[in-house]
């Protein structure tokens, strides 16, 4: 199957053009064990030459630090990956099983219309959101097309699958028994939640150009929705109070006050300069227990992952994750089965619309 990654001047249209080149040449690195089609050409697209060439850079970069990869000639390595500027010409050019659209936002529902009706594709993963809140009424058709035209169409929202990789893991790994408290255990009777999501920013933020709230919402907006226990996005929405703070410069931030059911749900989103942080705190029977997400190379594997550590009663919690979040979401696509189908999608719009429309 030949993989085409449509506007890969992101950083995860890199990881997906570099995840595909391993998988290609190492298929023992599926460690999901899901059949998936051996992977022929990589192929990607930037509408400007120079981020073409950039793309090619950072990958080779990134290879070399990659133990699966690191002792291949780069030569042979990057020989089926071919960059253009033109995404159309990358279509008819190299016929591809999967496409998975990087592009800017306001790109994704004229590109998925046009992908489903004027090129034969089986498979598209799109990155989220699925469209801007503006245009999501326009999805509901997109999918019956795609259903028209036999085409699976998804949505890489990487950390739908967080919790059911971790959900047999003890919280203790130091008293663990066949009884053991895990992390699935922490999901229900929750008393409270929070999470936050603070990163350096998007490209249009760090040019210090106007980013609000909706901008926020719809970068991070869909990743926080996917860290809600499922059992709790579907109770009723009530919000209490919303906070923002920033000065277009250093920080943007909104906080909100939630009620999820019964359930107080504090979310805090934005952007800092020098700032990450990812967490997430678990309120039940009077205890606190918190995760804190970082991105960082597993020891055994040499690849990029993520990096789970607990605090207060989640204290010895230690967890790195045996692949990369978005190399399993693509894993999956190969095979036809999105991790998030778009109905996922627009449920992630839905929540975020509810939030921004208070």
């Amino acid at each position: 199957m030949n993989v085409s990654i449509l506007g890969a001047g992101s950083t995860y249209g890199v990881f997906l053009v570099k995840w595909a080149l391993q998988l290609k040449h190492n298929p023992e690195t599926n460690r999901e064990k899901v059949p998936i089609p051996p992977i022929g050409v990589v192929s990607y697209s930037n509408v400007a030459e120079r981020n073409v060439n950039l793309v090619k850079e950072v990958l080779l970069d990134d290879i070399s630090r990659m133990s699966s990869l690191a002792k291949m000639p780069q030569e042979q390595l990057v020989k089926d990956v071919h960059g253009y500027t033109n995404w159309r010409e990358m279509l008819t050019k190299e016929s591809p099983g999967l496409i998975i659209i990087c592009s800017p936002l306001a790109t994704h529902i004229p590109y998925m219309r046009e992908l489903l009706s004027d090129f034969k594709v089986p498979h598209i993963l799109c990155e989220p959101p699925l469209s801007s809140i503006q245009e999501m009424d326009a999805l509901p058709k997109i999918i019956q097309l795609a259903k028209e035209k036999n085409v699976t169409l998804g949505v890489n929202q990487q950390y739908a699958i967080l919790y059911d990789i971790l959900k047999s893991v003890p919280i203790n790994p130091e008293i663990a028994t066949q009884k053991t408290h895990t992390f699935s255990d922490l999901l229900t009777g929750l008393e409270g939640l929070e999470l936050t999501f603070i990163t350096h920013g998007t490209s249009l933020w760090r040019r210090m150009e106007g980013v609000g709230e909706r901008e926020i919402l719809e970068d991070l907006g869909p990743h926080i929705y996917e860290l809600i226990p499922p059992q709790l996005r579907s109770q009723k929405l009530q919000i209490r109070n919303v906070k923002k703070e920033g000065d277009n410069l250093f920080l943007n931030f909104v906080e909100y006050d939630i009620l999820l059911g019964a359930v107080p749900v504090k979310i805090t989103l934005g952007y800092h300069r020098k700032l990450k942080s990812m967490k997430i705190l678990f309120k039940k029977e009077k205890k606190s227990y918190e995760f804190h997400i970082s991105g960082t190379t597993n020891p055994e594997t040499g690849e990029y992952t993520r990096w789970i550590e607990g605090k207060n009663y989640a204290y010895k919690f230690k967890h790195f994750l045996n692949t990369d979040l978005v190399k399993s979401s693509f894993i999956s696509s190969l095979a036809g089965k999105p991790v998030a189908p778009a109905e996922e999608g627009i449920r992630s719009l839905e929540f975020i619309r509810a939030l921004i429309n208070r």
